[in-house]
């Protein structure tokens, strides 16, 4: 391991995905870390082996050895190796076995690179932490044990009282207390110990998470020493009689002299623990000192990760009751074979609730919540939404809508606005030609929004494997008619004739992972809204889709909202 800042980490990327390793390895070595890639375990095991390496980023999905087994081999041979999980099927048995690897974090594909570094930074303290940590001795030795049994714990009481008696035991104490909470700093507990008797106590409302933000940072980033409730630097950021139970426990009164570690980590506070000093003695042993600190951070460190197991569970729980009720609905949905093939709709809607679902445990974590409603509206927007889009599909006759007067060309801006950021319309020239007047028509905002969604995507789509990669919009009004029509021209790869005469009219795709449900659905909106479609294409000359929607009386237009 790394003895000091000057030498560069030792980092071994492992990802059956080679843009993945690609990404990271550039981002990590302009970071000055030194980095070696594989694209499966036993690879990966092999650059374990060869030489000493200190941070090991893996995938838990890979071929012939899974990112858990890796681990687990990588610390035989390296105990003090840091890991770093990275998965696209994140689960609660997969990150119940990654805690168990002591996985120091764990990262949830598709990612953004800042993740990255921001993780291999905290990963790198750590490691550096590890380093120093060698070289006072035996207490790598402590730290290991210590470690061994926290892995073995599978709560927080469990452990808190370990962590508490280990720290008693090599620094000599015979009383001792821990204060720990929940994530929300609301059901909070105190572990005390007078010899070998331990009793738990479930505390009131605890006042200390307010009085926390108030002290320094720097005092709660180690061990300090406190004789009496006055001289607490906790109680002389927020006086308050109430504190003392919380910082001056009954089972300590008798105690000259106390030292408090505060359980940290990254800013979050988990709680506190606290050792009576024996009779005699005014302070600690440097060495004992610096481990009741590492004692202190293993046990936050842990803490955080039963915290964030049960956040797993809580949003498996969600999601799987959420996937439960998509099944039900996909089976009433087609009264047959289509019932396999909703999915495939669902995702524009998933897609933004599992967005917003990760947005909300992001600023739940970083306590927020000023941010929380809106992503809570947002989930819940879209969980009606899917609600009543399966719904509709419960019949393969006409889509039951709620209409009313809307302004097609700000639906239409607004649905570009909403697309042109995302992924897929990377290196896609998306044009719309000038509106020169509003547009009114009675329709359904959400299933226009998902026609014009489905229309789009298969457009940009279309245009990947091309050179020449645009999207051109046109809208042209006939009043004589009473009819406006919008026109999308893809430059992509076209259509065969024979393959024309089936788009749209049946289940219909030209995509590997495609089932051709989609065409289907548009042709059903377009239907459902008195339109009329008519479509274009050639081999190597791209595909032109015109829709034709009869005009509304001229009236007041209700503004169409799209929500992401």
């Amino acid at each position: 391991m790394i003895p000091s800042e000057e030498k560069p980490v030792q980092v071994v990327v492992a990802d059956d995905e080679e843009i993945v390793c690609s990404l990271v390895r550039d981002t990590l070595e302009e970071e000055g870390h030194s980095v070696k890639v594989a694209p499966d375990g036993p690879e990966a095991l092999k650059l374990i082996q060869q030489a000493p390496v200190d941070l090991l980023i893996t995938d838990i999905r890979m071929p012939h050895m899974d990112g858990i087994e890796l681990a687990a081999k990588a610390r035989e041979i390296l105990p003090d190796i840091v890991v770093i999980f990275v998965t696209g099927y994140a689960d609660v048995n997969s990150a119940k076995e990654a805690i168990k690897q002591g996985a120091f974090e764990y990262i949830l594909k598709p990612f953004e690179l800042n993740e990255i570094r921001q993780a291999v930074s905290k990963a790198v303290n750590k490691i550096r932490q590890i380093a120093a940590e060698k070289e006072s001795g035996s207490q790598l030795e402590r730290l290991s044990d210590l470690s061994h049994m926290l892995y073995k714990a599978g709560d927080r009481k469990s452990l808190t009282t370990l962590s508490l008696k280990y720290a008693m035991v090599h620094c000599g104490s015979t009383r001792g207390a821990a204060l720990y909470w929940d994530s929300h700093s609301s059901d909070c507990r105190r572990i005390s110990i007078i010899d070998d008797r331990s009793e738990e106590t479930a505390m009131a409302d605890q006042p200390l998470a307010a009085c926390f933000e108030a002290v320094d940072p720097a005092v709660m980033e180690a061990p300090f020493y406190v004789t009496t409730l006055e001289a607490h630097p906790i109680y002389q950021a927020c006086t308050n009689t109430a504190l003392t139970e919380y910082l001056m426990p009954p089972c300590l009164e008798n105690c000259h002299r106390i030292v408090t570690a505060p359980l940290s980590r990254a800013g979050t506070h988990f709680g506190l623990l606290m050792m009576g000093l024996p009779e005699g003695k005014d302070t600690l042993p440097e060495n004992d000192l610096t481990f009741l600190s590492i004692t202190a951070h293993q046990l936050a460190l842990s803490l955080e990760n039963i915290f964030l197991l049960e956040e797993a569970k809580q949003a498996f729980a969600r999601l799987k009751a959420l996937q439960d009720e998509t099944i039900q609905l996909e089976k009433m949905a087609t009264r047959g074979e289509m019932s396999a093939e909703i999915g495939h709709e669902l995702n524009n809607f998933l897609g933004v609730v599992a967005g917003n679902l990760s947005l909300l445990d992001f600023h739940l974590k970083k306590q927020h919540y000023d941010e929380l409603d809106k992503y809570v509206h947002t989930i819940t927007e879209n969980i009606d939404k899917i609600k009543k889009f399966t719904g509709n599909l419960m019949d393969l006759g006409t889509i039951a809508s709620q209409k009313e007067i809307l302004r097609f060309d700000q639906l239409l801006l607004e649905v570009v606005d909403y697309l042109k950021p995302q992924k897929r319309f990377d290196g896609v020239s998306l044009e719309i030609c000038e509106i020169h007047e509003p547009i009114q028509f009675e329709a359904d905002a959400t299933h226009i929004q998902q026609l014009l969604y489905n229309l789009f995507n298969n457009a940009a789509d279309a245009t990947v494997d091309c050179e020449r990669r645009e999207i051109d919009v046109t809208v042209s009004v006939d009043h004589s008619k009473g009819t406006f029509s919008v026109t999308i021209k893809d430059s992509g790869s076209g259509m065969e004739p024979e393959l024309l005469q089936k788009a749209f009219t049946e289940k219909f795709t030209t995509k590997k992972t495609g089932h051709g449900f989609g065409l289907l659905v548009c042709n059903r909106i377009i239907e459902n809204h008195g339109g009329r479609l008519e479509i274009e294409s050639a081999p190597g000359q791209g595909t032109s889709i015109t829709i034709t929607f009869p005009l509304a009386p001229v009236a007041e237009a209700v503004p169409a909202t799209i929500t992401v």
